[in-house]
């Protein structure tokens, strides 16, 4: 901007810390660029729609008030269920009358995306680990009538044959076709370890079988990878749980580590919750390491125990 009295304002001491840039000063900034002579150049909307509004902070939103003309609307939608960021906590009632809201939230309870079955898996598993107060569940049409087939598998594992164990799950529905109908284009595999995910497309493709992933253990490359990520390409998907957010699958196989935090869990139910209901069927594998998660996966239809022989079950 040419504006030396800029500066980048970061409630904070020591090093300049990523998550701070992205938190407080990079907001700061633009809006103080917002507020000063510069901003009568920048371009102002007749409506500004922000969704995942759970992992949005107060002042990201305030920036972007800045931008919305005065007689606009703004939309925030939000699932604090999925609060994967744990951002969803500065939205108090303070916050909120401070944001321009009017009344209450509007609340949308009916899903219309997910399998009537893993609907009631993914209440379930809200219910058992996540905190109450986050808790908001959707429910399905009462007088809907559900004919969709939906196969949901859990197998419980250990981290030393994981690997194994979700390249057989993968192949499993990538070779079969459970539902018959199911195309490799349809397979989407979900998991946050990088190592494992690369080992796993790199197993996939010495069988012959390709993929569009985002597990590139290099950071621009991986930026690359995101950028060229879609659900349209005819090859399997596979990528973390944090960028299939927003996105959903009719066939998932989600990996799950041994250890789990309540950041771990709600991003566990983010994934439960990307599954597509389909008319020819759908299904959704875990694969998980958790001993926390153990009996909650014994209550699935298809249950398995895969440990190696000098583990005890």
């Amino acid at each position: 901007t040419g504006n030396n009295d800029l500066k980048l304002n970061v409630p904070m001491t020591g090093r300049l810390r990523k998550d701070n840039v992205l938190a407080y000063a990079l907001p700061n900034l633009v809006k103080q660029i917002l507020d000063s002579d510069v901003s009568k150049e920048i371009m102002r909307y007749d409506a500004v729609l922000v969704d995942e509004g759970q992992d949005f902070l107060p002042n990201w939103w305030e920036v972007l008030r800045k931008i919305c003309k005065p007689d606009g609307e703004m939309l925030l939608v939000a699932d604090a269920t999925q609060d994967i960021y744990e951002t969803a906590n500065p939205w108090t009632d303070d916050a909120m009358k401070g944001a321009g809201f009017r009344g209450g939230w509007a609340e949308l309870a009916i899903s219309y995306r997910l399998p009537k079955l893993a609907m009631e898996k993914a209440r379930e598993f809200a219910l058992q680990f996540l905190p109450e107060e986050k808790v908001d569940l959707p429910k399905r049409e009462q007088q809907e009538l559900d004919f969709e087939r939906c196969d949901l598998r859990w197998v419980h594992t250990d981290e030393s044959c994981a690997q194994e164990v979700c390249f057989e799950e993968v192949l499993r529905l990538s070779t079969t076709g459970s539902p018959e109908t199911l195309a490799i284009s349809d397979l989407t595999f979900l998991c946050d370890n990088k190592n494992l995910g690369m080992n796993l497309v790199v197993a996939l493709g010495n069988k012959g079988i390709r993929t569009v992933h985002t597990y590139d253990p290099d950071e621009d490359e991986c930026r690359r990878q995101k950028v060229g990520f879609y659900m349209g390409d005819a090859r399997i998907k596979a990528t973390t749980l944090h960028s299939f957010k927003g996105w959903e699958s009719r066939a998932l196989v989600i990996y799950v580590g041994s250890k789990v935090d309540q950041k771990t869990l709600a991003l566990v139910y983010a994934g439960l919750t990307r599954l597509k209901r389909h008319v020819d069927g759908s299904c959704l594998t875990v694969v998980s390491c958790a001993s926390e998660l153990l009996e909650y996966g014994k209550t699935w239809p298809s249950f398995e125990s895969r440990l190696p022989a000098n583990i005890q079950f």
